[in-house]
């Protein structure tokens, strides 16, 4: 070390500094998500942590680049200025403190999603609802807590910094042929850092840091901040704005293949008329979309803590599809696969479409059939653009925030879910005595953060998340209680559905806590108590609606009716990945990175078989891809609503 150049020296201490920070950043998450490890071995964590140093290096690489660069060129002339010094101090700190920025909201991003940080976090900035957004986080105390570290980071960053540069001697010894050497060396380590890998064919991608079977190890060697940039550039890349896994021709055909189409309707491959026998039902529907209740929430789901009683008893007394995945992640997902039977792809956003799309929807069809549609919501209508995408896709009306009493809105979610509940019930009340069957969609949101507890609700668990679970469902008792008392109730069709799930499991990439949703028809009156364990979907559960209603229609979504029909996978996406599954296999790809896996995931076997079943996996992916593909044309096309007679 005597014998490098004074801005080589300092260099090196910096990445050594920086990399001990982003260490101790790595530990608090490996400590944190330690009882997710599973059966990772001794010798896996240390390959993590090796792994995390590489991605360490070609983060601090892509941010001292220039700044060295500055330094280098500083330290030819052969002066020591504490000018520019602290100047340099000041920059880097910064810089790397928006870095620790990252790092520690990673934390609760990873817990959440089970995914390292990435540009999916900051979508709703483009959306139009940064203010909603805003709200919901600074409503949330205990995303507060990240702040600290990020304080101590900075600080620890700028005293040794500072004191490193302080007390930096050798600037006027300096010899121009070894300082040259160096620099070049210096600068050329660099370089590699940043790129990852010597094989010039490709650099280091994410996928790099997959290297054994354990989903929470692999993840844990990447740099949140080399992730984010990754995914941002991914977002920029034209190839990632449209689904391309096929030609639109293929898809179209495959698809029809699935669904064993006939071409009843030119233009609109994917439609097909449904015809019944016998006169319609006409029942009332009411369709309830919880926010977040995995199936791993439930006893009937494994759950020992007894957090959802009501909705495990009223799963007993239903049709109850154990095997239900939803679309995605989000609830914008939730909501769009349930109401318009369409799968998510990537990143799009569906509901912000410009012109908003109309789809052949069940609120659309009912209301072709004499149903009036109503909506509820106990937050803004406009977050997503929700209430806009609903209006134009067959809900006449749009009960939220607006409609409440001020003092009941409680955080930026809006109303507890009890309260909105209740109020629905003279409304509903009012939609029965037109005399017309009506068709009712509730999308709760008290089991999401920020978190708040009615005083009046006493629970049995002691931490809070669990907490607001118990309070969930005992909305749920709530409103069932009130509607049994009610004189249509006898008469209407209740179907209980989650958005999403929630991450309990952490055997794979893909979280299937966070997509394996309860899914119940319920309806004493005419609904024997079953339990199905075939495959469903989120998509499906509106045209099985229309089969419990009997009601003749065409079918213009990617949902069956799971009276009658059976399908061989469920698929979902996660942002920048996505998922197929059966009863035995789950099949999960990353097409960026071509990161793909085929499980068995009954087993929780973290073996990728994928060499071993190429087969499946090669039927599975032709299965998902088809008809996402088929659903970017459709969406492409303005071909999601039927506008002209067979």
């Amino acid at each position: 070390m005597k014998k490098l150049p004074v801005h080589v020296k300092l260099t090196i201490r910096l990445y050594l500094l920086l990399l001990a920070i982003y260490f101790c950043f790595r530990l608090t998450l490996f400590f944190l998500n330690i009882n997710r490890l599973g059966d990772g071995t001794f010798w896996e964590i240390i390959q993590a942590f090796i792994m995390g140093v590489r991605f360490d290096v070609a983060t601090i690489g892509f941010a001292v680049a220039i700044p060295t660069v500055a330094l280098s060129v500083f330290a030819f002339f052969g002066r020591k200025n504490r000018r520019f010094e602290k100047i340099y101090t000041v920059v880097l700190t910064m810089i790397f403190t928006l870095t620790f920025f990252t790092c520690s909201a990673d934390i609760p991003y990873f817990n959440q999603f089970f995914d390292r940080f990435n540009y999916g976090a900051f979508e709703w900035i483009n959306t139009g609802d940064a203010g909603f957004v805003f709200k919901m986080i600074f409503q949330e105390p205990t995303y507060f807590l990240m702040l600290i570290p990020v304080a101590a980071a900075g600080f620890v960053f700028y005293h040794f910094t500072n004191r490193m540069f302080k007390n930096s001697t050798g600037w006027e010894s300096i010899k121009y042929v070894p300082y040259s050497v160096y620099t070049i060396l210096l600068w050329g380590l660099i370089f590699i850092g940043m790129r990852g890998r010597l094989n010039e064919k490709s650099p280091m991608m994410v996928g790099t840091a997959y290297f054994c079977n354990n989903a929470l190890l692999n993840q844990l060697g990447l740099n949140p901040n080399y992730t984010l940039a990754r995914s941002w550039l991914d977002t920029l890349d034209e190839d990632n704005k449209s689904v391309r896994f096929m030609p639109d021709e293929e898809a179209i055909s495959n698809v029809g293949e699935i669904f064993e189409l006939k071409n009843e309707f030119e233009g609109y491959p994917l439609a097909r008329e449904v015809v019944t026998d016998g006169e319609p039902n006409n029942y009332n529907v009411i369709v309830v979309i919880m926010e977040g209740m995995s199936i791993n929430k439930t006893a009937h789901g494994g759950n020992t803590m007894n957090l959802t009683p009501f909705l495990d008893s009223l799963a007993d007394k239903s049709l109850f599809f154990s095997n239900h995945y939803t679309s995605g992640t989000h609830t914008y997902c939730g909501i769009y696969s349930t109401l318009m039977s369409y799968p998510v792809v990537f990143r799009q956003l569906p509901f912000k479409h410009t012109p908003i799309l109309q789809y052949d929807g069940i609120a659309s069809v009912l209301q072709k059939n004499g149903y009036s549609t109503t909506y509820f919501t106990t937050h803004d209508s406009e977050f997503d653009n929700i209430g806009g995408f609903l209006t134009e896709n067959g809900f006449e009306r749009i009960v939220s925030q607006s409609d409440y009493p001020a003092h009941e809105v409680k955080t930026t979610l809006g109303v507890p879910d009890d309260f909105m509940f209740r109020f629905s019930i003279p409304i509903i009340n009012e939609l029965a005595g037109r005399g017309k069957p009506f068709f009712v969609t509730m999308l709760t949101a008290s089991d999401h953060s920020p978190f708040y507890l009615p005083d009046y609700f006493t629970p049995r668990s002691s931490e809070l998340k669990y907490q607001m679970t118990e309070y969930a469902d005992y909305s749920l008792e709530t409103f069932i209680t009130m509607a049994s008392q009610q004189s249509w109730f006898d008469n209407t069709l209740f179907v209980f559905v989650a958005d999403h799930g929630a991450v309990f499991d952490s055997e794979y990439s893909i979280a299937l806590s966070y997509l394996h949703a309860p899914l119940l028809f319920y309806m004493p009156s005419e609904i024997q108590p079953e339990t199905s364990n075939a495959i469903a979907s989120q998509m499906d559960i509106f045209p099985t609606i229309m089969g419990k209603l009997n009601i003749p229609y065409t079918n213009n979504t990617f949902g069956i009716n799971l009276l009658k029909e059976s399908r061989d996978f469920a698929y979902f996406m996660v942002d920048d990945k996505y998922g197929i599954i059966n009863d035995d296999w789950l099949f999960i790809n990353k097409p960026a990175d071509e990161q793909k896996g085929l499980y068995k995931y009954r087993e929780k076997d973290t073996k990728n078989y994928i060499s071993e079943f190429p087969k499946q996996a090669e039927t599975m992916q032709k299965y998902g891809e088809s008809n996402w593909q088929l659903s970017d044309y459709l969406l492409n096309k303005k071909k999601t609503k039927i506008l002209l007679d067979k």
